[in-house]
């Protein structure tokens, strides 16, 4: 089975090597390599490889078009037939046909999802299955991968409805705040996480993270967050802002291994005091926009002063920044995930698009916010796959 890989081409035709896949896009495990053309002579073709021992296949191309590939073994049992001469140049005859063409950033799942579907006939390795040793029947390599395939693709979707379980437990009933929370997974479980606690009347906690880690390993993280959410709700904690950012840096640190953090941004939100104070640990910048007397709108972004949760067991939480509630004050907040969305073509969303979005909320109601932003995120990635999970936060104080 060849798979070729389309990646996105420079000027010159050549494959870069600048642009960003995540580790479940077919594009992260995809082998760049030169193509030769069906006229290369197998003893050309095999001093092109001589600097490179580990180096397996070689692309074949035709009239600019990639056919397959052939395989060293393959050129090194030719080169050593007694029959072989130099005379013999064409590789069309030793070609391993390209089974088809995927984007590079399409997911590895989807990939292999689709070859299952797919009409290849039956694979040629058997399996004789003995019972009691004796004879019991017999059982296909490709009849195992569709299985276990099958197995895990439902364990991931009933995992994924657990895990937004805990995201639709965040909902706010108050008409002093309008809070809308955003979450598209790149797949079936996600290392983002969000939740809105209420510590009392007038108070509340609105929380955002983004967990260093994706698909199962991340989503493990925000399970333990949701957890510790659910249990400062079940006691009724009140331990205030310092505190309670201090409470779930501890638990970060003591659920994950070493290398495991995760940034975020924490909102205290304080109806007695008009104010929001704000803990953001390595998070995207958080965007401010204030209204003015003459019906402008003004804006800062607040940049992280503090550490991701779980580097260090303690954390300076006195430098978080403090914002006094106006009537019409916006404050929005996203993951990284949709600053790094790609398109097709491996270009990046980036920063200034991403600001040019968030102005755009002026304009749209809260409640149609989620799929003016389904709209922008499809539009941006085309037929192309989320490398990460997009997560946003928008609070409107009215």
């Amino acid at each position: 089975m060849v798979l070729l890989i389309q990646l996105y081409m420079d000027e010159q035709g050549v494959a870069t090597h600048d642009h960003y896949f995540s580790p479940l896009q077919i594009g992260s495990i995809a082998e760049i390599i030169e193509p030769v053309s069906i006229g290369s002579s197998v003893v050309d073709v095999l001093a092109s490889l001589k600097d490179e021992p580990k180096r397996k296949v070689v692309p074949v191309e035709q009239n600019g078009k990639v056919l397959g590939v052939i395989s060293r073994s393959t050129l090194e049992k030719i080169a050593g037939s007694a029959s072989y001469t130099a005379l013999d140049t064409s590789l069309e005859a030793y070609l391993i046909p390209a089974l088809d063409t995927v984007e590079a950033s399409t997911s590895i799942d989807a990939v292999m999802a689709d070859f299952l579907k797919g009409e290849q006939g039956d694979d040629a390795s058997w399996f004789v299955v003995l019972y009691k040793q004796a004879y019991f029947g017999v059982v296909g390599i490709r009849k195992i991968v569709e299985y276990t395939n099958s197995i895990q693709v439902r364990d991931l979707l009933r995992a994924g409805e657990i895990q937004q379980n805990l995201l639709d437990k965040s909902l706010v009933n108050d008409k002093r705040l309008q809070v809308l929370l955003f979450n598209k997974m790149a797949h079936e479980l996600g290392g983002d996480f969000y939740r809105v606690f209420r510590g009392g009347k007038d108070r509340y906690l609105v929380g955002c993270f983004d967990v260093a880690g994706k698909n199962i390993s991340g989503s493990l993280a925000t399970m333990a967050l949701g957890a510790c959410f659910s249990a400062l709700e079940l006691f009724k904690f009140e331990g205030g802002a310092e505190k309670t950012t201090q409470f779930i840096n501890s638990l970060v640190r003591d659920v994950n291994p070493p290398g495991i953090f995760v940034t975020a941004v924490l909102f205290y939100i304080d109806f007695t005091t008009m104010t929001v104070k704000i803990h953001n640990c390595g998070f995207s910048p958080v965007l401010i926009f204030v209204p003015l007397e003459d019906k402008r709108i003004t804006f800062k972004a607040i940049q992280p002063s503090l550490p991701p949760l779980g580097i260090q067991e303690e954390l300076d939480v006195d430098t978080g920044q403090i914002v006094s509630l106006t009537k019409g004050l916006r404050i929005t907040a996203y993951s990284d995930g949709l600053t790094d969305m790609t398109n097709v073509y491996g270009e990046r969303y980036g920063e200034d698009k991403t600001f040019d979005l968030l102005k755009k909320f002026h304009q749209v109601p809260q409640n149609s916010l989620r799929r003016f932003l389904d709209q922008e995120i499809a539009g941006w990635i085309g037929e192309a796959s989320l490398a990460d999970d997009v997560t946003l936060v928008d609070m409107r104080f009215l």
